[in-house]
């Protein structure tokens, strides 16, 4: 059984405080308040099992483009401790050999090089990406028990050999966008000219909103807000895969309290108007969202199933599912757009 996490029981003030205003934002399980949330998954997904799933905490599950490997975040035994945090986040990457899936792998110190990266550390690394040839790895990393920390960072294999991890701010094919006042995370590229990412910064957004930045003439222009009717005053996310092939349709992660939310995360969708303007989201419905946490959800490549993560409102108890895509009516005509492109040239 997974720990769950009642802050105003367990908690001194000061950590309510510390993890209120940090960890709710980004995660289920520290929003400040008893679990109140459904304890059933909705029905129509299924647990991936193990061991893919274990006693820990499971979420943002990506995979690359032959789908023979998942690279997913886990708190599981092995993690890399993160000192005065009760929670360790990092990265585990599966192989899947002739349909099972492989008891994951630690991208930490102890990894062969040519396995994968050592990108684990004490901080908390998340939201992890292939992309679409395999050679690179995007993803965030946060200072413990702060989700409001993110940056975007990015790895990459050379000549069969992965390199040391890199802030996005060092690489020159990548937009600068990450601030030390902000939290940048959660991106999806759509092109080697477009990226939307999510972006929260003090004064600036309502809370977590969603940004995109473009390449103009060689240069990357500075980010803007995709606007009020897809930004809520409650957190605003999307995940990796959740763009539409011809770029028109987004899925979206939302704690927004109006539209028919479930209620904690659900699942969202935001299509463009004749000219160009993102609309309203619509909530997914009750075969995907429950009034628990539903965050994050992917595609696998071939377009089939969307995979992500699943728990009560307000714990850690998360564990990661899938749905087959025709069972949830809004997305039966949608075509998502598969792993992002590599944007970084071969060179270390």
């Amino acid at each position: 059984m997974k720990n769950k996490l009642f802050i105003p029981e367990l908690c001194s003030i000061s950590l309510i405080l510390t993890f209120a205003h940090g960890v709710s934002y980004a995660m289920p399980g520290m929003h400040g308040t008893e679990n109140t949330g459904t304890l059933e998954a909705p029905k129509a997904s299924k647990s991936m099992s193990e061991p893919i799933n274990s006693p820990g905490s499971e979420i943002e599950i990506t995979y690359s483009a032959d789908g023979k490997t998942a690279i997913f975040v886990s708190s599981r035994q092995g993690s890399i401790e993160s000192p005065g945090n009760p929670y360790n986040f990092d990265i585990w990457m599966s192989h899947n050999v002739d349909g099972v899936w492989q008891s994951p792998i630690h991208l930490g110190p102890d990894i062969d090089p040519a396995v994968g990266p050592n990108i684990n550390t004490s901080a908390w690394e998340l939201e992890p990406s292939f992309s679409d040839d395999g050679n690179v790895i995007y993803f965030t990393r946060y200072e413990p028990g702060n989700l409001l920390s993110g940056d975007l960072y990015v790895v990459q294999k050379v000549n069969g050999v992965w390199q040391t991890a890199r802030n996005w701010n060092d690489v020159p094919e990548l937009p600068s966008i990450n601030t030390s006042t902000g939290e940048e995370h959660c991106p999806i590229i759509a092109s080697d000219s477009l990226i939307y990412f999510s972006y929260h910064q003090p004064g600036v957004t309502q809370d977590s909103d969603i940004w995109k930045v473009e390449k103009k003439d060689g240069i990357w222009q500075e980010p803007v807000s995709l606007g009020s009717k897809i930004n809520s005053p409650q957190r605003d996310h999307m995940h990796w895969t959740g763009l539409s092939k011809d770029g028109k349709s987004l899925i979206i992660t939302s704690m927004r309290t109006d539209l028919g939310s479930r209620g904690g995360h659900d699942m969202w969708i935001s299509h463009q108007d004749a000219n160009g303007e993102w609309q309203e989201p619509i909530n997914l419905g009750d075969a995907i969202n429950t009034s628990g946490e539903e965050m994050c959800w992917t595609f696998t490549p071939d377009g089939k199933k969307l995979t992500g993560s699943w728990g009560p409102q307000n714990t850690f108890d998360t564990d990661i599912r899938w749905i087959n895509k025709d069972d949830i009516p809004l997305l039966k005509d949608f075509e998502p757009i598969g792993p992002p492109p590599k944007l970084l040239t071969n060179t270390r």
